[in-house]
């Protein structure tokens, strides 16, 4: 029974290994999202890894080859344990492929782990079990969050990792 796995790819390599993956017949899927780019006062968007340097692999692998995949042009090696493929819950897979918008990216806001204007707490840090409220959200894992200091509102720039959901 087919089943998607994860291979993990060398660095920056993601969409020449989904390419060589396809030309021999394994169907692949690579995340993406749009990425705001800033340079020479120029904006530009680009398409870049949800999950860098990483992509799915659908196979059967009672049937398939799969062993081949680890010798595939920008792949470092199929995800495994006790030597069989590790399988990724098919749920996980439709959730990210149904958020895929026409241009193929996948936005940041719809996987919902924060919402601007939400209240979070912080876990880690100078303001650490400080209440603040996320103010924007970058696509480098962090927030900017607005917290009361000293009768004042700042802005504070904090990783997704050290902010929890406020009851």
């Amino acid at each position: 029974m087919k089943q998607w796995f994860v291979a993990q790819t060398q660095p920056g390599k993601e969409t020449l290994s989904q390419a060589h993956l396809e030309r021999q017949s394994f169907p692949s899927f690579l995340p993406v999202y749009l990425k705001t780019i800033r340079h020479a006062r120029q904006e530009k968007e680009v398409l870049r890894p949800l999950f860098p340097g990483y992509i799915f692999v659908e196979i059967d692998p009672e049937r398939d080859q799969w062993r081949s995949i680890n010798g595939t042009r920008g792949i470092s090696a199929l995800l495994t344990q006790d030597n069989k493929p590790i399988p990724v819950p098919l749920p996980i897979i439709q959730q990210l492929q149904n958020e895929q918008k026409e241009t193929g990216a996948i936005s940041l806001d719809a996987l919902g782990l924060f919402k601007i204007g939400e209240k979070v707490r912080l876990t880690e840090g100078a303001f650490e079990d400080q209440v603040a409220v996320i103010s924007a959200l970058s696509d480098k894992d962090r927030a900017k969050v607005l917290l009361q200091f000293m009768n004042r509102t700042i802005e504070v720039e904090a990783p997704l990792t050290t902010l929890e959901k406020e009851d």
